[in-house]
């Protein structure tokens, strides 16, 4: 095997017990969390640190009787022959990891204990750390992403991305994300821009594994319903890295996450972000030019996200114009979600920072409250 420190990796045993259910052994017998066997004071320092971080229990022996962890590391005073016990037990992967340099017969060891991988610190942590995160409660059902985006400028996107969280959040738990950091801010939108909570600001720099459960402690519009914000002291938008840690992290956390997208910057987004939404809302007036404008739109989204094939659908804002929902749907090439009657009495509270309106004969919470009893999965 080569001497370097990135981790290598055999091929997939067959039959693997199965990965557990949080809080509990789970269908294959096999505890949450990590087994760490053989590492010196040093390695297992390293190791619990990274275990710390991915919030992963680490046990140092194997328990007597029942149940062991589906992950074995074992270091390089671990006999093959207790591998071999604790595997039998039920560990379904088995990494052998170690601090850089390392001889030969480190490696040889490795071969010694059928690992499934080897890892060598401190290259090799970020992938440790990963692996640490998947294991750290068992598998999570992963949540819905719908991406809204304007068909043009002013299109009314960030309004309806706010509805759509707010009427989702009566069945589940939701995370409203502010990407647009040229619309003004979503926290201002629904009223929010004075409640504390984490922003995009204090995200800065993410990449890669994010915690679900860091998204717990953004701000808290009411029960269930979350809200990543803009963040004023920057400036900046969320780059592409951070975004994508926080899509993935958040579906772990919430049943639905709604992503106020931004119409300017998809081409620098791509497919990280946009691949991972079941569906897209391209929301637009209902005038020959916006529809004009939103062919593009439409046609960027699909490109981007091409392979994913997210649902891409209109909706449409009657603002007097005359002009025919359905043409103006053929026009833009996307199924007519909604044709949404102008409100008299909305842009008023808004401007004042009340909130979207509490109707329930408001066309725009109607619709909302339709999508979501359509669209918002069992959790």
């Amino acid at each position: 095997m080569p001497a370097d420190h990135r981790p290598h990796h055999r091929p997939q045993r067959p039959a693997a017990p199965a990965r557990p259910v949080p809080g509990g052994p789970g269908p294959g017998g096999s505890a949450p969390g990590a087994l760490l066997l053989g590492a010196d004071d040093s390695l297992a320092a390293a190791v619990l640190r990274l275990a710390d971080v991915a919030g992963c229990d680490v046990l140092r022996e194997a328990p007597a009787t029942g149940p062991v962890p589906p992950l074995l590391l074992a270091g390089a005073g671990t006999p093959a022959q207790h591998v071999a016990e604790v595997r039998a037990r039920g560990a379904g992967e088995v990494v052998l990891v170690g601090t850089a340099p390392v001889g030969p017969e480190w490696w040889r060891h490795a071969a010694e204990v059928d690992a499934d991988h080897a890892a060598l610190l401190p290259e090799a942590e970020p992938w440790l750390l990963d692996h640490l995160v998947d294991v750290a409660g068992g598998p999570r059902p992963q949540g819905r992403v719908v991406g809204v985006v304007g068909g043009c400028g002013g299109g009314g996107a960030s309004v309806l991305a706010a509805a759509l969280a707010a009427a989702a959040a009566e069945d589940g738990d939701v995370l409203l994300l502010d990407a647009d950091p040229a619309a003004g801010g979503l926290d201002l939108l629904v009223g929010a821009d004075q409640l504390p909570g984490l922003r995009w600001g204090d995200l800065a720099g993410v990449s890669g594994r994010l915690r679900p459960d860091v998204l717990r402690s953004t701000v808290r519009l009411e029960d269930g319903l979350h809200l990543l914000a803009g963040d004023r002291r920057t400036g900046a938008g969320p780059t592409r890295e951070a975004l994508g840690a926080v899509l993935r992290a958040a579906r772990g956390a919430f049943a639905t996450t709604v992503v106020d997208l931004p119409r300017g910057r998809l081409e620098e987004l791509g497919a990280d972000v946009l691949g991972v939404c079941a569906e897209v809302l391209v929301v637009a007036p209902a005038t020959t030019r916006a529809a004009a404008a939103a062919c593009c739109t439409v046609d960027e989204v699909r490109r981007l996200a091409a392979g994913a094939d997210p649902e891409v659908r209109l909706v449409l804002r009657d603002v007097g114009a005359g002009a025919d929902a359905d043409v103006l749907a053929d026009v833009v090439g996307a199924p007519l979600a909604a044709t949404l009657r102008a409100e008299r009495d909305l842009e008023a509270p808004l401007e004042r920072g009340e909130g979207l309106p509490v109707s329930r004969r408001s066309p725009l919470r109607v619709f909302a409250a339709r999508w979501a009893r359509a669209a918002v999965p069992a959790w």
